[in-house]
C-alpha cells in the first residue's frame, strides 16, 4: 500500500484548486454551493468514467450520463484559498478546508451560526493510498468514540453502523440475515456521519464495488479509524453540509435526484407471489385471487405477477407468454380492470440463450460482452443466458418495444424490475458505454438504473397523462427518480420482521423515500398466524406494502402462497390492520409529494426528528411517520403489549387507539392486541386522514378526517396535506390543493384555519370535515380561509 506522502504545485482554481501529487496523481477540489464540496483524487489520465449517473442537481442526467466536472444546476459561492504555515486553507460557504502534506491529509470543518466547528478530518498517518498496485484506492479518516454513522442505503443491522464493515456489491441475496447479512441488492456509497455534535454527507461517486469499514480494522500505528476502498482508479467525493441529519438527508436527495411521486394506487396494500403466475392454471388461479379479495372485503389496491406467466418449466423468457398457463391473456385483464386492479408484470434482463430474440439481440451486440466480443453466459434460473447491455442505445429501445407490445400492450399497468444485480462474474466482460467501452463488473449498478429508467420511460410514452409507475430490487443512487423498491427476499422470521424496520428506514436517510418489505417472508417457512398478522401491521404505515411470497417446500402449487385469509382466526386483525394503513395513507401520500418537493423522507427514526434527545439514537423498535406520527410495530412473538420511548421535545403524545395522553421523554407500556399496533401522535399535530375505510380502491378513501391533537390548558400546533386526483401530470399545472392547517387551542375550545398553501383546487367546507379532538370534550371553531 502506498500512502500519498507530497504535495507538488497549488494551482488557484475557479471555486476551488488543484494539486499535484506523486507518481502523476492529482488532487482536485471544488466548491459547488455553499453546502457542497468535491474533492477528486485521480491518475494522470483522469477518473476511470469520465461521466456520472448518480449526480443530477437538475433532476436527472443524460441516458449517456453526466460529465463528472458539469457545473450546471449548482451556484458556486466565492471560495478563498490562503496559505498558513505548512497548510493551505480554502474558505467557502459552510466549509472550512484545510490541506496538509507529509503525508497528505484533509480536515473539514462547517460552520455553525459564527463559528467554525470540526468535523471530519483525515488520518494522520495519511488520508489516501493505493493498493492491487495502483488498482484501487482508499481513504482515511480519524474515528472519534463519539461518531455515529448513518445510511449506506439497503444495509442490514443498527441504524448506528459505527463498527461494522460493509460491502458494496450487488447481490441476489435471497434469504439474507437481516441483523448482520451483507452485501445486499443496492449500491448506496453514501453516509451521513455525526461527530462533534456536527453532521454531514459523505458521497462516494464511483459504481464500481467498495467496503466501507466503520470501525472493524485497527492498526496500533495509526490510531483508531475508518476508511473506505474503492475497487477503481481514483475517488470523487461529495462533502454535503448539515449540521443536523434532516438537512443532510434533504440535501443529499435534491443532489442525486428526487423521489418520484407515483401514483396513489401504489401506496395501497397489493399482492404478489410466484405461485399464481408459476401454477399450470396461472390465469385462473390470478383471476380467483382478485374475486375472492373481494369477497373477504380485503383492502387491496393492486396485484403484481410473479414472471411466472412467461415461463416454461424454471427457465423464464421475458417478453414472452405461456399460452398454455395464460390462454386469454386479455380476458384476464378485462376481469382485474372490472374488479379495480392495476397490475404490475415482472421484468428480467437475462435472455435464456434459447430465447427466440437471442439471435438478434447478440447481432446488434445487446449483451454485455467478453473480450472477445460475445455474449458473456452466467447462470440464471436453470439455464444459462446473457444480461442485456442497457449502456447499447439499441438495447434500450429493445426493451421498451418489447414491454410495450408484450406488457402494457397486453393489459398490464406497469413493469417491476427484478432480478437485476447483474452478477457479472467474468473478467474483462464489457458493456458499450454509449460508444465508450466500460467494464462491466465496475458498472454493474448501472445497468439496473438504465433498465429501470427504460421502463419508467417505456410506461410514460404510452400515456403521457398518466404519472408512472415501475419497481425495482437493484440499483445505484439515483433509483429513487423512477421508481419504488424494497429489501428483496427476506426471510420469514420473527428476526427479520423485527430488523427489517431499520432497514428500510436507513434506505428512507438514503434518498429512497418509497420502500417497504415483503409482508410475510419471502422465503423460508410459512409464517404462523401471530407473525402473519404483526407483519401487516408493521407495514401498514410502510409507503410500500406487498405481501410477497415463495414458498417450494410448503406445497407444489398456488396453495403454497401466503395469502391474507391463510388463517381465518388472524383474519379479522388483518382486516383491521388493512384499515389503519387506509385512514393513514393520505398522510403517506402528503408526506411522499413532500418528498418529492424537497427530499425529506417518509418514514424516519426517531433521532431525525429529535436529535437532541440522546434516548432517540438508543435502538428502538419504532419509527416516525413523518414528524408527527411514531409507530412502534410489535415484533416479538407473544407479546400483548409493546414498552415504547416516547421522545422529548413534544408537550405529550397521544395514544391514536385510545386517547390517552402521555408525557414526552417516557417509557410507557401500552396494549397491542393483534391487529391495533401502536400509534402515538405527537400534541400539536393536525393530521387530514382517511374519513372512510373502502376495500375496493382503499387508496382513494376520501382524506376528510381532521384529526387534531391537543392537550393541555393551551398550545398551537400545525399540519399540511396534499391531494390531487392521484394519477395525472394535473399537478404540474396546479390542479391539486395544498393545504394548511393552523391549530390552536384554550381550555375546551379548539380553533383550527384552513388556508391554502398552493394548488387551484378549492377547499372543502366546513361541511365536508369530521373532527376528531382527543381529549378535549369542548368545541371545535374551524375556519375556511377563501
Amino acid at each position: 500500500m502506498q500512502i500519498f506522502q507530497s504535495i507538488g504545485a497549488i494551482a488557484s482554481r475557479a471555486h476551488g484548486f488543484d494539486a499535484s501529487l506523486e507518481r502523476g496523481w492529482r488532487l482536485r477540489v471544488r466548491v459547488m454551493s455553499n453546502e457542497l464540496l468535491r474533492i477528486v483524487v485521480e491518475p494522470d489520465k483522469g477518473l476511470p468514467l469520465d461521466r456520472t449517473w448518480m449526480i443530477a442537481p437538475e433532476g436527472d442526467t443524460p441516458w449517456e450520463g453526466r460529465n463528472r466536472d458539469d457545473a450546471a444546476g449548482f451556484s458556486p459561492p466565492h471560495a478563498a484559498l490562503e496559505k498558513s504555515g505548512e497548510a493551505h486553507i480554502l474558505t467557502a460557504g459552510q466549509f472550512r478546508l484545510t490541506l496538509m502534506g507529509a503525508p497528505l491529509r484533509i480536515a473539514i470543518e462547517q460552520r455553525v451560526g459564527d463559528e467554525w466547528r470540526p468535523w471530519i478530518s483525515d488520518r494522520d498517518t495519511g488520508g489516501f493510498a493505493l493498493t492491487d498496485r495502483g488498482e484501487r484506492i482508499r481513504h482515511f479518516q480519524k474515528r472519534p468514540f463519539e461518531d455515529r454513522h448513518f445510511g449506506l442505503g439497503d444495509k442490514t443491522g443498527p441504524m448506528d453502523r459505527t463498527g461494522r464493515r460493509f460491502r458494496m456489491l450487488q447481490l441476489d441475496a435471497l434469504g439474507y440475515d437481516a441483523a448482520i447479512g451483507d452485501p445486499l441488492y443496492k449500491h448506496t456509497p453514501y453516509m451521513a456521519v455525526q461527530s462533534g455534535g456536527v453532521v454531514g454527507g459523505l458521497f462516494y461517486d464511483s459504481l464500481a464495488p467498495m467496503t466501507f469499514d466503520l470501525g472493524c480494522e485497527r492498526s496500533n500505528y495509526h490510531g483508531i479509524y475508518r476508511y473506505v476502498e474503492i475497487e477503481e482508479k481514483g475517488l470523487d467525493l461529495w462533502l454535503i453540509a448539515g449540521p443536523d441529519l434532516a438537512s443532510v438527508t434533504r440535501r443529499f436527495a435534491m443532489l442525486t435526484g428526487r423521489q418520484a411521486l407515483l401514483p396513489r394506487w401504489s401506496f395501497g396494500f397489493a399482492f404478489t407471489t410466484m405461485h399464481h403466475a408459476d401454477d399450470v392454471n396461472g390465469q385462473e388461479v390470478i383471476k380467483a385471487f382478485a374475486e375472492r379479495c373481494r369477497t373477504e372485503e380485503i383492502a387491496i389496491s393492486a396485484i403484481h405477477f410473479g414472471s411466472g406467466y412467461s415461463s416454461r418449466g424454471k427457465r423464464r423468457y421475458v417478453f414472452t407468454w405461456n399460452k398454455s398457463k395464460f390462454p386469454d391473456a386479455k380476458a384476464l385483464f378485462a376481469r382485474l380492470t372490472e374488479l379495480g386492479f392495476p397490475t404490475v408484470a415482472n421484468l428480467k434482463p437475462v435472455l435464456i440463450d434459447d430465447h427466440p430474440d437471442y439471435t438478434s439481440i447478440k447481432t446488434a451486440g445487446g449483451f454485455v460482452k467478453d473480450e472477445a466480443g460475445e455474449p458473456v453466459l452466467e447462470q440464471f434460473w436453470d439455464g444459462m443466458g446473457s444480461y442485456l447491455d442497457f449502456t447499447n442505445p439499441e438495447t434500450g429501445r429493445w426493451w421498451q418495444s418489447r414491454l410495450t407490445s408484450q406488457v402494457l400492450d397486453v393489459g398490464f399497468t406497469a413493469g417491476w424490475n427484478d432480478n437485476n444485480e447483474y452478477e457479472i462474474g467474468r473478467d474483462g466482460a464489457l458493456a458499450t458505454g454509449f460508444g465508450t467501452p466500460v467494464t462491466a463488473t465496475a458498472t454493474r449498478p448501472l445497468h439496473a438504473l438504465l433498465m429501470t429508467r427504460a421502463t419508467y420511460e417505456a410506461t410514460q410514452a404510452r400515456d403521457a397523462n398518466v404519472r408512472p409507475f415501475t419497481v425495482t430490487r437493484a440499483g445505484p443512487v439515483g433509483l429513487q427518480r423512477y421508481c419504488e423498491t424494497w429489501s428483496g427476499d427476506n426471510e420469514t422470521s420473527w428476526h427479520t420482521l423485527k430488523w427489517n424496520l431499520r432497514n428500510g428506514l436507513s434506505m428512507a436517510l438514503s434518498g429512497q423515500s418509497k420502500v417497504g418489505h415483503d409482508v410475510g417472508g419471502f422465503t423460508g417457512p410459512r409464517p404462523r398466524p401471530e407473525l402473519l398478522c404483526r407483519w401487516v401491521e408493521m407495514m401498514a404505515l410502510h409507503p410500500r406494502a406487498i405481501m410477497n411470497s415463495w414458498k417450494p417446500d410448503v406445497a407444489p402449487d398456488w396453495s403454497a402462497a401466503t395469502v391474507p385469509w391463510l388463517y381465518p382466526d388472524v383474519l379479522p386483525q388483518i382486516r383491521e390492520a388493512l384499515n389503519l394503513r387506509t385512514t393513514f395513507l393520505p398522510l403517506m401520500y402528503s408526506l411522499a409529494y413532500q418528498a418529492h418537493q424537497d427530499g425529506s423522507p417518509i418514514i424516519r427514526p426517531l433521532f431525525y426528528e429529535f436529535p437532541d434527545d440522546p434516548r432517540a439514537y438508543e435502538e428502538h423498535d419504532s419509527m416516525m411517520l413523518g414528524p408527527d406520527v411514531l409507530f412502534s410495530p410489535v415484533v416479538e412473538e407473544g407479546a400483548r403489549t409493546k414498552t415504547t420511548y416516547l421522545p422529548k421535545g413534544p408537550a405529550g403524545w397521544i395514544e391514536f387507539h385510545t386517547g390517552v395522553l402521555h408525557p414526552a421523554g417516557s417509557e410507557v407500556s401500552v396494549g397491542a392486541e393483534l391487529g391495533k399496533p401502536p400509534i402515538f401522535i405527537r400534541v400539536g399535530a393536525a393530521l387530514a386522514l382517511a374519513s372512510a375505510t373502502p376495500f375496493v380502491k382503499p387508496h382513494d378513501a376520501p382524506a376528510r378526517l381532521l384529526y387534531l391533537a391537543t392537550a393541555g390548558e393551551s398550545g398551537t400546533g400545525e399540519g399540511r396535506h396534499f391531494e390531487d386526483d392521484g394519477l395525472s401530470w394535473g399537478l404540474r399545472n396546479g390542479q391539486f390543493l395544498d393545504l394548511r392547517v393552523a391549530l390552536s387551542w384554550t381550555g375546551r375550545i379548539v380553533s383550527a384555519r384552513l388556508s391554502r398553501a398552493g394548488g387551484q383546487w378549492p377547499i372543502p367546507t366546513a361541511g365536508d370535515w369530521r373532527v376528531v379532538t382527543p381529549g378535549n370534550s369542548g368545541g371545535v371553531d374551524l375556519k375556511i380561509d377563501g
